[in-house]
């Protein structure tokens, strides 16, 4: 922690942040990824999409959000590595119900890290939490001198 990297591979683009600044659809992205956060944090780490989905409709103003929506959505963070599919196969007894890919899908730990410092930052707001007046630290210099002068 700390260190400056002299490799070149250590400044790639952060494709998993690319959800915070899309072109469109940011606050989906956001209410969708915050929930997986959220989850991830109450142990439970696979989502279904129809958990999604209902999780998205819930939100105020998102009363209409459609599942083709949705599949865009996860199609897009699973693209930029924010979130990762496994295919569900429950014993199929046809082709059709094999072809048919059921998913769930699992928060990426990127994605994990990113939410939780936006989180931090939600409760902080936009107060700084230090001063840069020197004076304080002058009192003090002045107060340690002395007192190592008298004794």
């Amino acid at each position: 922690m700390g260190r400056i990297s002299r490799n070149l591979e250590d400044y790639r683009k952060i494709s998993e942040a690319s959800y915070l600044v899309a072109d469109q659809n940011v606050a989906r992205y956001r209410i969708i990824l915050r929930y997986f956060f959220v989850e991830h944090e109450r142990m439970r780490d696979y989502l279904y999409s129809n958990d999604i989905l209902w999780h998205v409709r819930s939100v105020e103003g998102m009363e209409e959000y459609k599942d083709a929506e949705l599949e865009q959505d996860l199609a897009a963070l699973v693209k930029w590595g924010n979130i990762t599919p496994r295919q569900e196969v429950r014993n199929p007894k046809t082709i059709m119900e094999f072809n048919k890919k059921s998913f769930r899908y699992q928060i990426a730990p990127y994605t994990v890290q990113i939410e939780r410092m936006l989180a931090g930052l939600e409760q902080s707001g936009d107060e700084f939490q230090g001063s840069l007046d020197k004076r304080p630290f002058e009192k003090l210099l002045l107060a340690l001198r002395a007192f190592f002068k008298s004794g």
